[in-house]
């Protein structure tokens, strides 16, 4: 199985396509509203395939000698893209915009308007850019102790604000809430220690409900994520031929309650939570 190859499903996963873009490993994917898929590979490229579903073109945005570890599409449809060496870069209109240097590495970011959430192994550094700065001026607002990944999750206002930040706590095995406050200096709401028996490689959020899977197989659905603690609403164990699996990712799928996890044995499962 060569993992610099994308595929392409449909929503009941049946296979549609292969597309290799790269000629190293994939790190990230991330897609916009308009169907473009951004991809990065450890080959120092990021990538544009314009309409994966219906053709193969392949745009090239950058190349480069550093490893691009993450993407991340906001709102507007801009993209972001973070490295090994601590740089993100914003790029509009898939042309770089500006580049900001967090000095540690960029394994998993989120961004709100003018806010980064930038995190590696331990700690996230919350970045604020200066707004109506040519020049892309930004300041540290805040760094709290944790673990990529991280997500936006909770009620969303109509300005695209989310009432909360969910990273894991630094041994990998819990979850950090955090109020997306900068009033209140973005504090730490509640901590679930040992929400897994294993690390946690994935985590994704929809509305009211936020999912996190890993080593251990199993997949957990997590509400009321803005009270003193959260509620876990039920958990489900994946297998494969062999016998429990490893699950490395998950994303939501057409209903908020449906979650697609890519599996240690090559494989996509969808679940469903009632």
């Amino acid at each position: 199985m060569f993992i610099q190859i994308i595929q392409v499903w449909t929503n009941d996963l049946r296979l549609v396509k292969e597309i290799t873009p790269h000629e190293g490993y994939i790190y990230a994917m991330a897609i916009d509203s308009n169907g473009q898929l951004y991809t990065s590979s450890c080959d120092g490229t990021i990538k544009c395939l314009t309409n994966p579903v219906a053709s193969d073109e392949c745009k090239e945005l950058l190349k480069c000698n550093d490893e691009i570890e993450c993407l991340f599409v906001d709102p507007k449809d801009n993209l972001y893209s973070g490295d090994d060496k601590g740089i993100i870069t914003m790029w509009i209109d898939q042309r770089i915009k500006y580049k900001f240097n967090v000095v540690e590495q960029v394994r998993s970011m989120a961004i709100q308007n003018n806010i980064i959430y930038s995190i590696r192994d331990n700690d996230l550094t919350v970045t604020e850019i200066i707004e109506g700065s040519a020049s892309g001026r930004f300041m540290t607002k805040a760094s709290i102790p944790g673990r990529y990944p991280v997500r936006l999750c909770g009620v969303c206002t109509e300005d695209g604000v989310y009432s909360n930040v969910a990273i894991l706590t630094r041994d990998g095995f819990g979850i950090a809430m955090i109020r997306n406050s900068k009033k209140e200096h973005y504090p730490v709401i509640w901590t679930k220690e040992n929400a897994h028996s294993m690390i946690i490689n994935a985590m994704v959020a929809k509305d009211e409900y936020l999912y996190t899977a890993g080593y251990d197989g199993i997949i957990k659905q997590w509400s009321e994520l803005g009270g003193k603690e959260p509620k876990m609403n039920g958990e489900i164990v994946l297998t494969g031929t062999s016998g429990t699996v490893c699950i490395n990712s998950v994303a939501i799928g057409a209903d908020k309650t449906h979650v697609y996890a890519g599996c240690s044995d090559g494989t996509i499962q969808l679940v469903k939570f009632v």
